[in-house]
């Protein structure tokens, strides 16, 4: 039902130019609004996404530097206890209490110190929770403490700690038991007496953690830092801590600073993400997400409110317009219908004269009484030019196919009499009635060629060439030879063109030549066709000045 409105309607709309033009027109202007609004979308969303991605990139770069400057300030302090402890007596209780010190005064910091000599050896270790480390009365508590096995991390600081020498810093990891962010620094220390020991700090990231998951951007954006293995290590979401950074923000591991796109695969959403290193020793990085869709939402709403308001004005200036003036234009061009009506049923091509004025219409009337005018020459040219092929065909069919079929018919009938006298003699002339009749039929081919030139066009080149030249030979009895190698898919018009050459090149052999012998190649390589028409004929002096020639063609 709802299908046979709509094809009512358009029948109704199709059925007047008036109806049309105001139907057409309102589509236009309203499409050219909906595209206007568009492009402002676009360039608005444009504008939107630089911003906010230059933003995003300086909020990244901030926390970036912050972490960097809190990173380097405990290398700083871990430098500062190492350089200091390694003025002090090697003795264990002398390290042990410089350890506990520092423990006590930054118990937030530290999770534990662990103190190994050369070999391995844990020779001491603080890793007590501070209400115990308090209830610590001197040094040779902590180097009387039972021996432990140290844990798989901390041992591989010390072990990286000694291959390179100086310090080191290691990649983010957790805590087992309360799954804390931590990270180790190990540093060498030499004592004045040569004496060399190793020290790993096991460094609490919690605070700085917290103070990233606090900074938001909107009300979808966040921020997360990965590693330089690409190991997502601070994120608000904690499912989602140990897995790798999307393949669009992996530039953040070469040390870039930039920003990408993305759809994000756990929401779905397409997703902006800035991200800035935070450099050594660390090699982390610090990235800012946020929604495309929250970054668009200003831009879209101020879009649908312009759209609805252009739309209804450009709607209701469109109708009051072409009210008033379409009308102006429909009445003439229906006048002008009814007089094509009369010319198409009387056949009568006489001129209008409907409208002199200057405007499309005048010129509309103007135009139709010259295509009358042209019409009526037009008419006379063709019966003319029919009279003329007419007249052309007559001839070809008395100089070509009449002579050579009344020659024929000439030997045809002295055949049995020469037959009777000599039987060689008689072969011979049956030879000749077959190249005459062959010589003929091809005549009569290519006559029908020319009268239908689709199947010109569609006949190839090969056999249009060996047509002239039984037809040529069947006329004048000289023998065509040569060779067609190959046949080549040609385009209509040059394979009509080539035809007209051989044909027009047999016609000159014919009638100047007093040739005996004609040769014709035809030969196709890949792009290139070659046609080479020759005779053994008197020829001519092409240095030789002939004015009333056309020359060499």
């Amino acid at each position: 039902m709802r299908i046979k409105a709509i094809s009512r309607f358009w029948y109704w709309i199709q059925s007047s130019v008036k109806r049309r033009l105001i139907f057409l027109s309102t589509v236009f202007w309203a499409l050219s609004v909906v595209l206007v609004i568009l492009t402002f979308l676009w360039a608005g969303q444009s504008q939107m996404l630089r911003e906010t991605r230059s933003r995003n990139i300086q909020v990244a770069s901030i926390v970036s530097n912050d972490i960097s400057k809190q990173v380097n300030s405990i290398l700083s302090d871990a430098s500062v206890f190492t350089s200091h402890q390694s003025t002090l007596d090697p003795g264990l209780e002398s390290q042990a209490s410089t350890m506990l010190a520092l423990r006590i005064s930054t118990p937030q910091r530290y999770h534990g110190i662990y103190y190994f000599d050369t070999t391995g050896k844990l020779l001491l270790h603080l890793t007590e929770s501070l209400e115990n480390l308090l209830q610590i009365k001197s040094a040779s508590e902590i180097v009387s403490l039972p021996a432990v096995e140290p844990d798989e991390l901390v041992f591989s600081a010390f072990q990286a700690t000694t291959i390179r020498g100086g310090y080191y810093v290691s990649d983010v990891y957790f805590t087992r038991l309360d799954h804390k962010p931590v990270f180790y620094v190990g540093q060498n220390l030499t004592f004045s007496d040569k004496t060399t020991r190793i020290i790993v700090l096991e460094v609490d990231l919690d605070d700085i953690w917290q103070r990233i998951n606090l900074i938001s951007i909107g009300q979808s954006g966040y921020t997360y830092v990965a590693t330089s293995q690409g190991i997502i290590v601070a994120h608000r979401d904690p499912a989602v801590l140990g897995e790798r950074i999307p393949d669009a923000v992996k530039p953040l591991l070469t040390g870039i600073e930039g920003s990408a796109t993305y759809r994000d695969e756990t929401s779905g959403n397409g997703v902006l993400a800035a991200y800035s290193p935070v450099g050594e020793p660390t090699g982390w990085g610090v990235v800012v997400v946020q929604d495309e869709s929250e970054m668009n939402a200003t831009v879209v709403r101020t879009g649908v409110v312009l759209m609805g308001i252009w739309l209804i004005l450009a709607m209701i200036g469109t109708l009051g317009i072409l009210y008033n003036m379409v009308g102006k234009f429909t009445r003439p061009i229906a006048e002008l219908t009814r007089t094509t009506h009369d010319i198409a049923r009387t056949g009568n091509l006489q001129k209008t004269a409907m409208s002199s004025s200057p405007d499309e219409i005048g010129q509309l009337s103007q135009a139709f009484d010259d295509m009358i005018e042209r019409l009526q020459t037009t008419e006379g040219r063709v019966a003319h030019a029919a009279a003329e092929e007419r007249t052309r065909l007559a001839r070809d069919l008395h100089d070509a196919v009449s002579q050579t079929l009344f020659s024929a018919s000439i030997i045809a009938e002295v055949l049995p009499k020469i037959w009777e006298k000599n039987q060689d003699e008689g072969r011979k002339r049956l030879e000749e009635v077959r190249q005459l009749t062959r010589g003929a039929l091809a005549e009569m081919r290519m006559l029908l060629f020319e009268l239908r030139p689709s199947a010109l066009a569609d006949a190839e080149l090969g056999y249009l060439v060996r047509q002239l030249a039984e037809g040529f030979t069947g006329r004048l009895r000289i023998p065509v030879t040569g060779s067609i190698q190959k046949e080549c898919v040609l385009p209509p018009d040059v394979k009509v063109a080539l035809y007209c050459i051989a044909q027009e090149a047999l016609n000159n052999i014919a009638k100047h030549a007093g040739a005996s012998e004609v040769r014709i190649d035809l030969s196709c390589r890949s792009d290139t066709l070659e046609m080479y028409i020759a005779d053994n004929g008197r020829g001519f002096d092409a240095s030789a000045d002939h004015p009333d020639s056309w020359g060499w063609l």
